[in-house]
């Protein structure tokens, strides 16, 4: 086992890509962030029409991902025209998130909505309470899902889930978000799994899978 395996996941560079490496992984064949998968047909519009563009809501302009991955979220608030700041703490997720970005920013097709994105090493619950306001704020702790015994999960949930963990804190991110989101914050979250911090939503939108808790931001809180 590598050394510095976390529960049998590691870092690894394969042809001079980041990857990480599960415990019977070839290299070349771990997990990347490649957001050249996120081409959506129709545009702004059809991503609009998705549950995560109508948590957001039209009129968001700014946007932080505080929980930010691999960026697939982050990517498709830009796609809709959001200047967004992708917050990711854990440094082997960042680097996979960073070497996407880099890659979209150098693709013709996708560099524009690269361009509307920063990505920001920080911690986001000290990130946040220090933060100017902005339109929006997401929030996708891990969570987990309660699944069928028999079923596995996919690849990106158990690489993050084994490198990550659970997101312990994730609860005391919401009153930040709350404080610094001046039209929402959005909450992604298992479709059978308590609100986060057990605070009620203002309304919620179902996916087929997740949903989306909406709550009003400028709280004061």
């Amino acid at each position: 086992m590598h050394p510095d395996a976390r529960n049998g996941w590691h870092l690894a560079h394969h042809e001079g890509e980041p990857e990480l490496l599960g415990p019977s992984d070839a290299p070349g064949r771990g997990l990347r962030a490649d957001w050249r998968e996120l081409r959506v047909p129709g545009g702004v519009q059809a991503l609009r029409g998705q549950p995560l563009g109508r948590a957001v809501g039209s009129q968001a302009r700014t946007a932080i991902d505080a929980t930010a991955g691999l960026g697939f979220d982050a990517f498709a608030l830009a796609a809709m025209g959001l200047q967004v700041e992708a917050i990711e703490r854990e440094s082997w997720v960042r680097e996979l998130l960073t070497r996407a970005h880099a890659r979209a920013l150098a693709d013709p097709a996708l560099a524009a909505v690269a361009g509307r994105i920063a990505i920001v090493a920080a911690d986001a619950i000290a990130h946040l309470a220090a933060h100017a306001p902005v339109d929006v704020v997401l929030l996708d702790p891990m969570f987990p899902a309660k699944r069928k015994p028999d079923a596995k999960p996919p690849k990106a949930m158990q690489a993050l889930a084994a490198v990550v963990g659970a997101d312990d804190d994730a609860e005391a991110l919401l009153l930040p978000a709350l404080r610094v989101a001046s039209q929402r914050v959005v909450v992604k979250r298992p479709r059978q799994a308590p609100p986060l911090g057990n605070l009620k939503p203002a309304w919620t939108i179902e996916g087929k899978l997740l949903r989306f808790d909406v709550y009003r931001g400028g709280a004061p809180v």
